[in-house]
């Protein structure tokens, strides 16, 4: 297609307008003149209450035929027990996924997904939310349903034991990221480990929530005069206000509530802290003491000196840390706020393990040197303008103004902030900045944590100072396993039960077992979906294991070796982090095949713990015990092993729960009788099949099998 001599004539006018200077040619960058920036108007949503006191919240926006709203709830973890830790994340999810009286949440899931509209709930550390996004075609039966999740949630119990199951999931894994363990502790550091803050969710407190605890929450916090309800889009606003008032205009107002008292640590615990994470080879270090709140009249100096201090590329941090010594890829520092309490003073960064002692001592230098060197006329402008640069994406959709005016009302802040922030910026003085940094970064009052691998550092971390290390093991949840009578009659029945059980699986070919080889199918289901994977598994008693699992994604191999352990993931060998020794070892424990190889063991304690009726068969129930580690066997009146089970890990989820496993197709495998079929089961819920296709008693096992390669 030939471009037209008008076209070009246009396009080099155009380009002679929008280019700055472009009448004259510059030499250097720096010398380019821009226009002042225009004043802008930044428009104002329609606010009106309804009788029961629920404050709606609408801006019109004709751009595209689109609908959303968004209401804030006051309500938050912050305001939940400590005992039961996790309900106000339970709540905000069951909200939606539990359903309402008319719909089940899969219901509502289908009737969505038809639309492609979307509704969730969910609830922070100081509000709770309920959203909405819908085409404007669809909005009155898409707000039906968002109405009835916000007003009369159902809380299906079985969504309730799900989110359960996710929420332990995400207490397994939760020191699985170096940095999520270093932000995590700093918080907790800083404000105290008791503090609503920053206390952790645990299996006992998840376990404590009920659906009546769910039920309660929202009767006392989701009242129409605890709402603020925001919609943006496609709209008339005097419509809306009209079907706003038929869908929550009938909704009798709560009780007036404040929100609780925040209690947090008022007195700094500076010092040196350390956790060691030995299967990382980089250290995450992190500084942190008490913040300041956003209503504070300093909140915008504070801005500027953030970003002179760590804000980007051309701050100290990264010119200084990053860029000349190569101490980081990423480096950060900041004063942090927050708009019902003080946020975190926090700075740190990732670096290699033998660079720990250097990164530390160079993040130091610049925290003193905010205090010490005030900004040049240089820092303070280019700061002044990234903050002033960026300041348009805090309006550039109507959405996003609504949202912004929404969090003003909710914390008290004037409707007009926006406005004032860049007005404030402009302000700011070198003075201002070197005041502030005076007034509120204190070096002396500094918590130092490092998260890394102790025995890699340039220096031992006691160089700087005294280090105080930190336990962040996982309080494993109460054992679910009934408790048995361990008397002398007990005993003496659980010892003749196992003594039947030996010779019905082996006898003296138990004992002279050193060494067992498997292959299996194994058969996953979760999610409602099934994978088939192969299992290949090597034992040498007593205490080396090697198991090979090979999926779509390629091989994942497991090796323990007596007290060490390590993986190989894509070709890639860490060590095995501790929790899942630890875990592997307590399965190692527990192993049918394992305690049946050390039937005579002393420390092997067997109780006879009742009976029970399993496919017409009555079998005796043990107790077993070794090396503190407990299951329970069915032992069928044949003397086979039927059942077992105990408290245990899902392997997929690394959660804890009950794990039952039904053992059946025994065979004859090398003067041992092996079950080769397995069905496991996990709270109740079946989670893999595993069948034997082959097995070795005695197999040669090549020496190196259990040594780490190099990696």
């Amino acid at each position: 297609m030939k471009t037209s001599r008008f076209t070009l004539i246009v396009a080099a006018g155009l380009a002679a307008l929008l280019l700055p200077n472009a009448s004259g040619q510059v030499k250097n960058y720096r010398d380019l003149q821009y226009p002042t920036l225009p004043k802008f108007e930044i428009p104002r949503p329609t606010v009106f209450t309804l009788k029961n006191g629920l404050q709606v919240f609408l801006m019109e926006d004709h751009e595209l035929p689109l609908i959303e709203v968004t209401a804030r709830i006051r309500t938050g973890s912050n305001y939940e027990p400590a005992d039961k830790t996790g309900l106000a994340q339970l709540m905000g999810e069951v909200q939606r996924t539990g359903g309402t009286a008319r719909q089940t949440g899969d219901q509502i899931d289908d009737f969505l997904a038809a639309r492609a509209a979307n509704i969730e709930t969910g609830i922070g550390a100081d509000s709770g939310t309920a959203s909405m996004d819908c085409l404007k075609a669809d909005f009155d039966d898409v707000f039906k349903v968002y109405g009835e999740i916000l007003r009369a949630p159902a809380f299906a119990q079985e969504k309730l034991d799900l989110a359960k199951v996710a929420e332990n999931t995400g207490i397994a894994r939760r020191n699985d990221s170096v940095g999520s363990i270093a932000s995590r502790e700093l918080a907790r550091l800083v404000y105290g480990a008791d503090s609503p803050l920053a206390r952790l969710t645990e299996y006992a407190t998840v376990k404590a929530v009920t659906r009546d605890d769910l039920v309660a929450w929202h009767k006392k916090y989701y009242q129409p005069n605890h709402i603020l309800l925001g919609i943006s889009g496609d709209f008339n606003a005097a419509e809306m206000r009209q079907k706003i008032e038929a869908a929550f205009g009938d909704w009798p107002a709560g009780p007036e509530l404040s929100a609780p008292a925040l209690t947090y640590r008022k007195e700094p615990a500076p010092g040196y802290y350390f956790i060691e994470k030995s299967d990382v080879n980089q250290a995450n270090i992190v500084f942190g003491h008490l913040g300041i709140e956003t209503r504070n009249p300093d909140f915008f100096p504070v801005q500027v000196m953030n970003e002179v201090l760590g804000g980007g590329f051309a701050s100290r941090m990264f010119s200084n840390v990053r860029s000349k010594k190569g101490l980081a890829y990423n480096v950060y520092g900041s004063l942090g706020s927050d708009f019902r309490h003080p946020g975190l003073f926090r700075a740190g960064l990732q670096t290699k393990s033998s660079t720990t002692i250097k990164a530390i001592e160079a993040v130091k230098a610049e925290i003193l040197g905010i205090i010490e060197r005030p900004p040049s006329e240089e820092e303070l402008k280019r700061a002044k303008d990234g903050i002033l640069n960026s300041f348009v994406f805090h309006y550039d959709s109507k959405a996003k103004i609504l949202a912004q005016q929404m969090t003003y009302a909710f914390f008290g802040f004037p409707a007009d902030f926006l406005e004032q922030y860049r007005a404030n910026i402009e302000k700011v003085t070198i003075a201002d900045v070197s005041r502030v940094a005076r007034q509120y970064v204190h070096p002396d009052q500094l918590a130092i944590l490092v998260v890394g691998k102790a025995a890699d550092f340039d220096q031992p971390l006691t160089s700087l100072g005294k280090v105080t290390t930190l336990d962040i093991t996982i309080p494993p949840p109460a054992d679910a396993t009934p408790k048995v009578d361990r008397s002398v009659a007990a005993l003496a029945a659980g010892n003749e039960t196992w003594a039947k059980v030996v010779k019905t699986m082996g006898g003296e070919a138990l004992t002279k077992t050193t060494s067992l080889r498997s292959a299996a199918s194994v058969n996953l289901k979760t999610g409602g979906q099934s994978m088939t994977l192969k299992q290949a598994t090597t034992i040498v008693f007593p205490n080396q294991s090697r198991q090979v699992i090979t999926t779509p994604m390629g091989d994942q191999t497991a090796v323990i070796n007596g007290e060490e352990g390590f993986m190989i993931m894509g070709g890639k060998v860490q060590p095995m982090p501790a929790a899942m020794l630890q875990d592997q070892k307590k399965e190692q424990a527990r192993n049918l095949l394992y305690l049946l190889r050390y039937h005579d063991d002393p420390g092997l304690e067997l109780i006879a713990a009742g009976r029970e009726k399993l496919e017409g068969a009555e079998c005796q129930i043990l107790a077993t015990s070794l090396k503190g580690v407990e299951s329970r066997l069915w032992v069928a009146p044949d003397g086979k092993v039927v059942k077992q089970a105990y408290q245990g890990t899902n392997p997929l989820t690394r959660a804890p729960g009950m794990v039952e496993s039904t053992l059946s197709d025994y065979r004859l495998e090398g003067g041992l009788l092996i079950p080769h079929q397995q069905a496991r089961r996990i709270d109740g819920e079946e989670i893999m099949t595993i069948t034997i296709e082959s097995f070795e008693v005695n197999p040669k096992v090549a020496a190196d099998s259990f040594q780490q390669p190099p990696g």
